[in-house]
């Protein structure tokens, strides 16, 4: 890429003076190369070294011992015989082990015999003693996700009393609202107010978001309005629109919070953009109200639009009205174009009519090149 094709743009009058210098610069480097190769080829007198004694270089006798073979997959699945007191400390280790080296070629039968051990013990009792870190193991044994089902009510309960297993809240929402939704979301509801509350509710919305977006938004609402409430209805929101922007904005539409109900329609447009961005900036231009939150929305347009048509978002964007939009938009398209095409991000720039616009584009396609602000 040669960023000299950007500097006309940027300092026109300097364009002379940088050419006499980079002349100057190369006559430099052609003396400097000629006395290097002088140099290279003058004689220089050789330098005897002593004979290496034969015995010194004499291959010594290899200590390498052949590798071991490894052991059979059914070895790994011998169950040592251990009396019920012993199982906790039995599958600890079995996890430990498994957590220290996770051999791919291993895990199957590791999970079956961790399957085995679970079944017969005391599955609570096993739980209250592993660390954080092995509690996804031992969360992948069939036999342990279905003793939960039998009552995810009291699974649910047990786990808010016992923080080093709820690393595993997320699997075992997933594994309720599969067998009865409905169920999990009556009693969800019940909860009482506090932050086990706050933290089930946005994990079971994480969790159902793609099945039943209706549901998983409904629950999302259930918790205390705030930052953290905002920032999943704005994830959430993005990814309704890019599956059904329709029903996504009918809903946002009846949000009665004004300056939320603002928020989420840029969220909709910035949604709707992966599926057709030209129509997601005109909508979000008329719907909102300039200020920050447009600003935002549009940016983040256009740059979902550079990365599917670069030519047609730039001139979208140059087309439209100047302003504090107007400038982050095209940043962000010579961000995503210098980064993936910045030959045609520069013809296109050339191809501009000469003015303030044409200046800016160079400026921030220079700064892309040289990873620097403006």
């Amino acid at each position: 890429m040669d960023e000299t094709r950007l500097a006309r743009f940027i300092h026109p009058a300097g364009w002379n003076v940088m050419r006499d210098k980079l002349t100057m610069l190369l006559g430099c480097l052609l003396a400097i190369s000629v006395v290097i190769s002088a140099w290279l080829v003058w004689p220089r007198h050789p330098v005897a070294h002593a004979p290496i004694p034969v015995a010194a270089v004499a291959p010594a006798k290899s200590t390498i011992q052949a590798p071991l073979p490894a052991p059979p997959v059914a070895a790994v699945m011998a169950v040592a015989p251990a009396p019920s007191e012993d199982l906790p400390a039995l599958i600890r280790a079995r996890l430990q082990a498994w957590d220290n080296d996770d051999n791919p070629a291993l895990r199957a039968a590791r999970l079956q015999e961790l399957d085995v051990l679970l079944a017969r013990s005391d599955m609570f009792a096993v739980l209250q003693t592993l660390p954080s870190n092995l509690m996804g193991y031992a969360f992948a044994a069939p036999s342990l996700r279905q003793k939960l089902m039998t009552d995810p009510q009291a699974a649910l309960d047990w786990m808010s009393a016992h923080t080093n297993a709820q690393s595993q809240l997320l699997t075992l929402l997933h594994d309720w609202g599969q067998t009865n939704r409905e169920a999990m979301q009556q009693y969800l509801a019940k909860l009482p107010e506090g932050d086990w509350r706050e933290k089930v509710l946005l994990t079971a919305a994480n969790e159902s978001l793609s099945a039943d977006p209706v549901a998983s938004i409904n629950m999302a609402v259930q918790t205390y309005p705030g930052p953290q409430q905002n920032a999943w209805l704005d994830m959430a929101v993005k990814q309704w629109a890019g599956n059904d922007p329709n029903a996504a904005g009918q809903w946002v539409s009846q949000v009665k919070d004004p300056n939320l109900r603002d928020q989420l329609i840029g969220s909709l447009a910035v949604g709707a953009a992966n599926t057709d961005p030209a129509q997601a900036a005109g909508f979000v231009l008329q719907a909102l109200p300039p200020g920050v939150t447009l600003n935002q929305s549009l940016s983040q347009i256009v740059w979902t639009w550079a990365l599917q048509d670069p030519t047609s978002a730039g001139e979208w964007v140059s087309q439209s009205p100047q302003g504090e939009w107007q400038s982050a938009a095209l940043a962000n398209l010579m961000n995503v174009w210098g980064n993936h095409d910045p030959n045609a991000a520069t013809t296109w720039i050339e191809g501009l009519s000469p003015g303030g616009f044409q200046t800016q584009a160079a400026r921030e396609l220079m700064s892309t090149l040289n990873g620097q602000a403006p």
